[in-house]
């Protein structure tokens, strides 16, 4: 069964540039009015893109938008992000933690206020926006909650390697078992809780600027923003109470579903 999407209300954290942004654009293609969470309200080089910019560019898809100045980090701005949804569109159906923070680096050379950042950003934020939103999404006819985070175990991109990675691996394994805890509390309420992650490099601006970190060269095949997109509208379209509490690698997701060749998203390498 494939959900009708029209009037949905998704708020996706972090969808001023990159992934989320292109989420929120692939959501609004279907109807889904998006609230546009994350800190930029002004685009600079450093950090191409704004809320008001994406909401811009959803209203010209033909869903309406809210652009939301938050910080994750803030109860406090949280709460006031879910406040302003449900004024605005009366209700939410949608949550897609995207908002994330990274640094490679050893347990003993890491800067402990790195540390805290990507602790605070990629698993204490979706804690807590998942916190102030239940209770809206109780009410929806399709509730979705998508975290940006990896599957448990040691066969993906991110965790072929734990050298250099344990705090970032840490952050992001925190948030898929927010995945499974929630999914198991929320199963009774019908309101479905999965992980996706990419097996491929994404070209956003943090993979530009970590590419050394990750140890890209002229043989890493990129891919755009929207292989993720595509796969996030796939789980959206199914009924919430039939897929829940899993952790999906995007391509399998897209391959399983139809979608067609992984290769449609690939870019040229950017760096």
């Amino acid at each position: 069964m494939i959900m009708e999407l029209q009037g949905l209300v998704a708020i996706i954290t972090g969808s001023s540039r990159g992934i989320g942004k292109s989420i929120a654009l692939k959501f609004a293609e279907y109807g889904v009015n998006i609230v546009v969470a994350a800190k930029t309200t002004k685009s600079t080089e450093k950090h191409p893109g704004s809320i008001h910019e994406t909401a811009e560019e959803i209203e010209a898809l033909g869903a309406e938008a809210l652009a939301v100045k938050t910080d994750v980090r803030s109860p406090e701005e949280i709460t006031t992000l879910v406040e302003k949804a449900r004024k605005k569109f009366g209700g939410i159906d949608i949550i897609v933690n995207n908002a994330g923070a990274i640094l490679w680096e050893t347990v003993e050379a890491i800067p402990l206020k790195k540390f805290d950042l990507m602790t605070d950003i990629n698993y204490r934020a979706p804690f807590l926006l998942c916190n102030a939103a239940i209770a809206d999404l109780k009410d929806s006819p399709n509730p979705h909650i998508i975290n940006m985070s990896p599957p448990l175990g040691k066969d993906t991109m991110v965790t072929e390697k734990w050298v250099g990675r344990t705090a970032y691996l840490m952050s992001k394994f925190g948030m898929t078992h927010l995945t499974l805890g929630l999914a198991e509390e929320l199963q009774e309420d019908h309101i479905a809780v999965n992980s996706i992650w990419p097996a491929n490099i994404i070209d956003t601006q943090a993979t530009r600027v970590f590419a050394s970190m990750f140890g890209i060269g002229e043989e890493t095949l990129w891919y755009s923003p929207e292989l993720l997109a595509d796969a996030c509208l796939e789980i959206i379209k199914m009924p919430a109470g039939e897929f829940t509490g899993q952790m999906v690698i995007a391509e399998d997701l897209l391959l399983s579903h139809g979608v067609g060749e992984i290769s449609k998203y690939q870019v040229d390498p950017p760096v």
